[in-house]
């Protein structure tokens, strides 16, 4: 192969994506999804503990539905029973989150 075929080999193969940019991509979801864990869990903190209003299943909900998202991702793409376990319990997790918000509101 000449230098042209493996550039067009790689090209087709990257489908002229750059790598670096997608990881850059993933990293700052990373990091967007860590502050947002962060700003959650402060407000939780905040409600609970110095406001002492109780809790607030509206966080868990967020935090659950983000992590269960990732990890039914996760298993579709793996298909490992460590990564269906795993976002089956996050699944139960933000559907109990959901009902006790469902029934905060009914009262």
């Amino acid at each position: 192969m000449n230098k042209d075929e493996i550039l067009k080999a790689s090209r087709n193969e990257n489908q002229n994506r750059d790598i670096y940019g997608i990881e850059i991509i993933r990293k700052g979801q990373r990091i967007g999804g860590l502050i947002g864990l962060i700003a959650a869990f402060t407000l939780m903190f905040t409600e609970r503990i110095i406001l002492e209003n109780g809790t607030n299943y509206g966080y868990f909900l967020i935090i659950f539905s983000a992590a269960a998202g990732l990890f039914i991702y996760k298993a579709v793409k793996l298909k490992k029973k460590h990564e269906i376990m795993i976002a089956s319990i996050y699944i139960i997790m933000a559907v109990y989150s959901a009902v006790m918000v469902v029934l905060g509101y009914i009262g």
